[in-house]
């Protein structure tokens, strides 16, 4: 049976209405669990023959014709990054409690043409809002493409936001990534590091190069020394980035990382070179994900609230849908997690 044969016979809320005796509005009501008062013997019926007839309603033509966020798009970067993990996590949760949405996660990962893809996708299958949380550094030479595609959302009613700067003209909820840079080297200043290893992520991302610059202001405001070194978001690339800055500067003593991926790697590596951690070499890095909390020791790192900013996402796509007032963007205040990754720098 093909897929308009099936449809054809699938039953309608036409047909539950007739088989059950009551009125199409009547049937409508209770199945859609309404408060206007209907009879309970009359209601049980309609019930009974739905599930007799094997009837479910159809979820993009109500939001079509009221307007109700049924569906939202969330777009990730990479599943099997706790980053992302952590954002997909909230967001559905929050679609489901909050707003009674369902959120349909596309994993992009790392390729700009699928999030190309996913974003026309999502767009076909009627979603209300989108969250671009990924492709901020991997969606470079389509980048034009994409902001015309999302312009053309934008004016067929669907509300998009991101949850990283992408300079695409949409609503961004994020934290200041120089506050998160500064934060982290100020969490080894403040120990008395003053030599420190900047192991940042891809270095055509405007996060990283945002966090980099806040890092190095913050060095530099205490005469510290610095060596700055790029690595992909896993741990293997962080472990061999580690090797390639203690091999230049032996006499680094902290270390400032891209992501709680990298950390395991560049912890990792460390002790494989003797240094134990946090007494011959401190750890910060950012992200409070469950990876963070397992790590041995635990990594101290700079919560940048990433359930919160994809809360606020929704509840932003929520607003603007039903037309009640929303802030274009938010963002919001970060904070160092209690760790024990960071020490005093040993004397050598």
């Amino acid at each position: 049976m093909t897929l308009s044969e099936r449809a054809a016979k699938a039953p309608t809320l036409k047909d539950v209405a007739a088989q059950a005796g009551v009125s199409l509005a009547t049937a409508g009501r209770v199945l859609r669990n309404e408060t206007y008062p209907v009879d309970k013997v009359l209601a049980e019926r309609v019930r009974q023959v739905a599930i007799t007839l094997g009837y479910v309603p159809n979820v993009i033509a109500r939001s079509l014709r009221g307007g109700a966020p049924s569906m939202v798009g969330l777009i990730i970067g990479d599943m099997v990054e706790p980053y992302y993990a952590e954002i997909a996590e909230a967001i559905t949760q929050h679609a489901e409690a909050t707003h009674k949405a369902l959120a349909i996660v596309c994993n992009m990962q790392r390729d700009p043409l699928l999030e190309l893809k996913y974003c026309q996708q999502l767009w076909e299958h009627r979603v209300s809002g989108l969250v671009l949380a990924g492709g901020g550094f991997d969606q470079q030479e389509h980048k034009e493409a994409l902001r015309a595609l999302l312009s053309r959302m934008v004016q067929s009613g669907v509300i998009v936001t991101a949850l990283s700067p992408r300079d695409l003209g949409i609503p961004e909820f994020a934290v200041d990534n120089v506050v998160v840079g500064r934060m982290m080297a100020e969490e080894l200043t403040k120990h008395g590091h003053r030599k420190i290893g900047i192991i940042s992520g891809p270095p055509q991302s405007p996060v990283t190069q945002l966090r980099v610059s806040g890092a190095i202001e913050a060095i530099e405001k205490v005469g510290g020394e610095y060596e700055v070194t790029n690595s992909t978001l896993n741990p293997g690339a962080g472990a061999a980035a580690v090797e390639r800055l203690v091999s230049i500067r032996p006499d680094l003593t902290g270390f400032i990382v891209g992501s709680g991926s990298i950390a395991l790697g560049v912890m990792r590596k460390l002790r494989e070179l003797g240094r134990q951690i946090p007494r011959d070499a401190s750890v910060v890095t950012v992200g409070n994900t469950r990876l963070a909390e397992w790590s041995d020791p635990p990594l101290v790192t700079i919560d940048i609230r990433l359930a919160d900013c994809g809360r606020q996402a929704l509840d932003y796509i929520h607003n603007k849908l039903k037309g009640l007032e929303a802030k274009d963007a938010v963002s919001m205040s970060v904070r160092v997690t209690n760790g024990a990754s960071v020490g005093k720098p040993a004397k050598r």
